[in-house]
């Protein structure tokens, strides 16, 4: 094999080994409990609309994003976790009305129950 090959062979195994590992590096995974205080506090800016649209839209967006690799990590499958692997896997952007939607629906989701056992 000529030197050149050899070196394109390896740049390709290295440069491989680098994509697959930053490919995981994006999937940082907090405890639910905080994921579910943050997707909260970006549900509680989205209805104050203490924002522009494209900002509350990217910390709703990220909240979410958060919310669904935590519960995926702790294995959960509760309403709010498949709302938010739902809407995490979206490819197309909510609109103002659909985070307004979102957050309600959120926020009754995340609300501690309130029955007795």
């Amino acid at each position: 094999m000529s030197r050149s090959l050899l070196m394109l062979l390896l740049g390709c195994v290295v440069a491989g080994s680098a994509v697959q590992a930053s490919s995981q590096s994006w999937k940082r995974v907090i405890p639910f409990e905080q994921a579910s205080s943050d997707a909260a506090t970006a549900a509680n800016a989205v209805l104050k609309q203490a924002g522009t649209e494209e900002c509350l839209r990217g910390k709703l967006s990220n909240a979410i994003v958060q919310l669904s690799n935590s519960c995926d990590v702790a294995g959960l499958s509760s309403s709010v976790c498949l709302m938010a692997s739902s809407i995490a896997g979206e490819e197309n952007e909510l609109s103002m009305g659909e985070m307004m939607t979102t957050s309600k629906q959120l926020l009754l989701m995340l609300e501690p129950s309130t029955t007795t056992p």
